[in-house]
């Protein structure tokens, strides 16, 4: 059951094998044995593939429910002997990782000592496929004012915070004399930093250039990394797009100043299966993430608890 439910999530006989650590022959064997024990045609050839018959759709339903009461099952007679266990995968952002999850670490320690949670710092387009493919078992993305991301049947989503993007530059910038918003068209000849093509930081500031300024950004600095691109602001004389949780006030050599046109927000959203909360090691994540998301808003004002 679990094979026939990889086969409709990855399409190919060796993406099942590599995400089961199986070879290919041993998932052709249990297909085989499936059809055998159901009587019926589960598969079919189409080209150089296989794809579910109608019967095997009907199949794959049952499997991920039996699949997901089997694990839930699981946890929760190891919850009843009072103790929450397993491994909760994680993937993040830089700055969700800092001021929401690792404060959140210490707590799920004390609490639940056999609780083991894997992290990943990471941005991917295809991380909310690999949370629909139980890769991995909870998400925080990012998800900006001008660039929000689709909604998916299989996924519930929620908006920790909400902070305001703002602009940094050099201390020697000439637009960094004054104290109020600059406006986007004033930085139509800056050198930019930003995330890597493909992030949704990298292809935020293209659109606010474009929507707000009217122009395409030159773009110098790419990196993920908030370091390297404080580094390019303050050394390289770059200008950069920069969310309030970054803290980039605090970097010496750079200044922060509002966007005059119109508000550039970023939310951090929680994202994960949807049904997924009922796991008790999950719902024992989750719930330490909401709680740091609500000291968060206590220390820092300026940023808002859910959405706008």
């Amino acid at each position: 059951m679990r094979v026939l439910r990889e086969l409709k999530l990855r399409g190919t006989l060796a993406a099942v094998a590599d995400s089961l650590g199986y070879t290919p022959s041993a998932v052709s064997q249990q297909l085989a044995q499936l059809q055998r024990d159901v009587g019926v045609p589960v598969v079919e050839r189409a080209g150089r593939r296989l794809r579910l018959t109608e019967a095997g759709e009907v199949l794959v339903v049952h499997a991920e429910a039996l699949l997901a009461r089997a694990k839930r099952a699981e946890e929760e007679a190891l919850a009843a002997s009072g103790r929450v266990a397993g491994v909760v995968r994680l993937v993040g952002f830089q700055t969700a990782l800092l001021h929401v999850l690792a404060p959140a670490l210490p707590r799920l320690a004390e609490a639940y000592p056999d609780l083991v949670v894997d992290v990943l710092d990471e941005e991917f387009h295809r991380v909310l496929q690999a949370l629909v493919l139980q890769e991995i078992d909870v998400v925080l993305t990012d998800e900006y004012s001008h660039l929000p991301r689709p909604r998916r049947p299989e996924l519930t989503s929620e908006v920790l915070v909400t902070e305001t993007m703002r602009v940094g530059m050099p201390e020697g910038h000439p637009l960094a004399r004054a104290d109020g918003p600059v406006r986007m068209a004033d930085l139509a000849g800056c050198r930019w930093a930003t995330g890597h093509v493909g992030t949704n930081h990298g292809e935020l500031l293209e659109r606010t250039c474009v929507e707000l300024g009217g122009f395409r950004p030159d773009v110098r600095y790419r990196s993920n990394d908030l370091m390297v691109i404080f580094a390019m602001v303050a050394q390289g004389g770059a200008v950069c797009l920069v969310p309030d949780l970054a803290l980039a006030e605090r970097e010496e050599g750079i200044l922060v100043r509002d966007v005059a046109d119109a508000p550039v927000e970023r939310r951090m959203v929680l994202w994960t299966r949807v049904g997924a909360e009922v796991r008790p090691s999950v719902e024992a994540v989750l719930r330490e993430l909401r709680r740091s998301a609500d000291q968060l808003v206590e220390r820092r004002p300026s940023v808002r608890r859910g959405a706008p």
